[in-house]
């Protein structure tokens, strides 16, 4: 694959070995500083102590005033649900809900509150790949079966730890989606835009892979830590003076909208294509005017009722908060459920019975998805769903009409 010179360009190869070194660092600092006390005996203690406790304790981890603060509400409608039908073994449910800010610091101080409580059993959550992946080894070395249900880094559980699971897919899995539907309709020639952290490293290094696969050429690469305007104006000074067919953007809501606003008011109308983090309720009205044709990746289609279980929870749902959930919110409930059926099979809630019985499903069914986990706790057959602004609603797209929907929208932009 041929790239033209851009700066992200010329130093990809060192920036990913830059990187995984300094990660490599980081995770061994962690390691060392925080978790090695609760090991042997304490986890010892923990399986004896979660067994024996009169309720199921469940640590639930999220930047509670995000952008995708919906999460706790699947959260709540889930651990509601269970305890209002009688528990898990004739046990309620405890819920400890701990924000992490979106910060590391936070995200270990947190992590090392519950490791020393020898009667949490599991902790989910973990929105932000960059907390996500330090805390890890935290929650492995105290024996608290962890599950992310929306990191993306493809290094999650490098260790192979029997107790971390993820439910959402990854970098490499929302990459492959989004390649393979920018080769259908022909594009050959792409720029890509990312925020400089693990998810837009780790998802831009992804899809350039994919791309080289399928003979796609990026044009330019370039990144973005603060996302201000002077820092975006770089970009798109530099893309006004280049042509490319679309534009890939793998970075966060606090930044998207303005990147999206600056590269529109430059004359550039190529169709940008966003990830899994572009995916919030409130997109379309932050971004505005500008949203018209911009394509994004989801999880879940809350209009989508093709199963029984799926229509109960959207109904419910909409009835109890009055809005349709979404991916975070759907993914949280599944999360709970999940843990509450592999309790139930384990017949008691040590972590390592329950990470016993998570590996023992066969397409358990939930709202987004029937679920199997590999040897990795990786959730396998995730169904990555795209969708694109339309006359400022969200139109959902499948793989029968992807193409020529998007087509018709790009032409009528045009």
């Amino acid at each position: 694959m041929k790239n033209k010179t851009g700066p992200d360009t010329n130093n990809k190869f060192m920036a990913r070995g830059v990187f995984w070194v300094c990660r490599m660092f980081l995770l061994l600092a962690v390691l060392s500083a925080s978790g090695c006390e609760y090991e042997g005996d304490m986890i010892s203690l923990r399986n004896k102590k979660t067994a024996a406790s009169p309720t199921i304790n469940i640590g639930v981890v999220w930047p509670l005033t995000s952008t995708y603060k919906s999460f706790v509400n699947g959260v709540i409608m889930a651990s509601d649900e269970i305890n209002l039908s009688g528990g898990i073994l004739g046990k309620k449910l405890k819920i400890y809900l701990k924000d992490d800010e979106s910060s590391v610091t936070k995200g270990m101080v947190i992590a090392d509150e519950m490791a020393a409580d020898p009667e949490i059993s599991a902790a989910v959550g973990f929105c932000d790949s960059y907390v996500t992946i330090p805390v890890s080894g935290i929650y492995d070395k105290a024996g608290i079966l962890m599950i992310t249900t929306s990191s993306v880094d493809p290094s999650y559980n490098s260790f192979k730890s029997p107790l971390l699971f993820r439910t959402t897919a990854t970098a490499v899995d929302i990459s492959c989606k989004i390649a393979e539907l920018i080769d259908k309709l022909g594009f050959k020639n792409l720029s890509i835009c990312y925020v400089t952290d693990n998810y837009g490293l780790s998802s831009a290094n992804a899809f350039e892979d994919e791309l080289q696969k399928l003979s796609i050429s990026v044009v330019d690469r370039r990144s973005y830590s603060s996302g201000n305007a002077a820092e975006f104006k770089q970009i798109t000074d530099c893309w006004k003076l280049l042509n490319f067919d679309c534009a890939v953007f793998f970075g966060y809501p606090s930044g998207g909208p303005q990147f999206i606003e600056s590269i529109r008011r430059e004359g550039i109308l190529a169709p940008i294509f966003c990830g899994d983090t572009m995916n919030y309720p409130d997109f379309i009205k932050h971004v505005g005017q500008y949203s018209e044709g911009i394509i994004v990746t989801s999880l879940f289609n809350p209009l989508d009722i093709s199963s029984a279980k799926k229509s109960k929870f959207v109904s419910e749902y909409k009835n109890r908060f009055g809005i349709l959930p979404d991916t975070h919110s759907a993914q949280a409930y599944d999360a709970m459920k999940l843990l509450a059926e592999a309790i139930k099979r384990a017949g008691r809630a040590a972590p390592p019975d329950i990470a016993k019985a998570l590996r023992s499903f066969k397409k358990e069914e939930g709202v987004v998805n029937n679920y199997e986990f590999d040897e990795k706790g990786e959730a396998l057959n995730e169904k990555l769903i795209l969708k694109i602004v339309k006359d400022k609603k969200f139109i959902y797209l499948d793989s029968t009409n992807e193409t020529d929907l998007i087509k018709n929208i790009l032409i009528k932009r045009k």
